[in-house]
């Protein structure tokens, strides 16, 4: 039986890298909304031979909940741990959490924009087991009605949720980045 993952040195050109570790969080978000995205559009397109929705919706979810965190861990507001007991996979209270700490990067009415993005996932997938299972933990259905996934608005409205956290990860760095600056001349000044 062959290996699909390997632990040695081969060849890049033999397939996708594992990367893991603290540096990896952005590897591991981006790798969720990329694919999820890519999906999409596949799906959409009807592409390929996936006609489910449910991946992809997984895939965003995962996507979003990542960002959440990694934002309030960057921003030292809590570390992932923290993060993780704190709010599991309840989006709506990580977004309300969320968006007042992101609020100190980003406009108020910018972070506003994707309230509704993130409720409707909240209210559709509240227990993040709705795009993973197709039953929940009695046995029941997940949603009473069948319906479908506006793919076009799916990828619209993620697109933006994409975009507005991702500018807040950038300006939470950059923050960072010029307070370690601030510290560092404060530090070399004491010693003159």
């Amino acid at each position: 039986m062959s290996k699909f993952i390997v632990f040695e040195d081969v060849s890049a050109d033999l397939g996708a890298p594992i990367i893991d570790g603290n540096g990896a969080r952005d590897y591991y978000r981006l790798g969720y909304f990329r694919c999820a995205r890519e999906a999409a559009v596949a799906l959409k397109q009807l592409k390929g031979d996936n006609r489910s929705a449910m991946p992809i919706l997984f895939l965003y979810r995962q996507y979003i909940e990542s960002a959440l965190k990694d934002a309030l861990h960057l921003s030292n507001a809590f570390d992932l741990e923290q993060s993780d007991k704190k709010f599991g996979h309840d989006l709506a209270a990580l977004w309300l959490e969320a968006k007042q700490v992101l609020s100190r990067f980003v406009a108020v009415k910018t972070l506003e924009t994707i309230d509704e993005t993130i409720a409707e996932y909240d209210a559709i997938d509240r227990r993040a087991d709705a795009f993973r299972y197709a039953v929940d933990r009695n046995g029941e259905r997940h949603f009473k009605d069948y319906g479908i996934v506006l793919l076009h608005e799916l990828i619209e409205q993620l697109d933006w949720v994409h975009h507005v956290l991702e500018e807040s990860i950038v300006q939470i760095r950059a923050e960072e980045r010029e307070l370690d600056r601030a510290i560092a001349e404060a530090v070399a000044r004491d010693r003159t």
